[in-house]
């Protein structure tokens, strides 16, 4: 299945690592959210083998009222759908991303 990841993903992503960044500057080298940020990425390319697997969103309203499942990879909890494009092809979709610090 292809994977389509959405630009809020990207910014989510980004703005925790930047502010990570900014509080644990003395320790957190570029280097290792780099490292870290691709892992991210290579969970979700996981996902075109696994994403039948996982559950329904339960705890983000707006996660819950779409009907979108959920993913945790790295701290990271990813709402996506497995849904058709326009040539009824399967795609999954990850709409959002929040770090487990910022979870509710």
């Amino acid at each position: 299945m292809r994977i389509i990841i959405e630009k809020r993903v990207d910014q989510a992503i980004d703005a925790f690592y930047d502010a990570s960044i900014l509080k644990h500057w003395h320790t957190l080298s570029y280097e290792t959210v780099e490292r870290k940020k691709n892992r991210l990425y290579d969970g979700l390319e996981s996902l075109a083998d696994y994403a039948t697997i996982f559950s329904k969103a339960r705890l983000k309203q707006e996660w819950v009222d779409n009907d979108w499942q959920e993913f945790i990879c790295e701290d990271f909890h990813f709402a996506y759908e497995i849904t058709l494009d326009v040539r009824g092809e399967m795609i999954i979709v990850v709409h959002d991303a929040v770090h487990s610090l910022n979870y509710r």
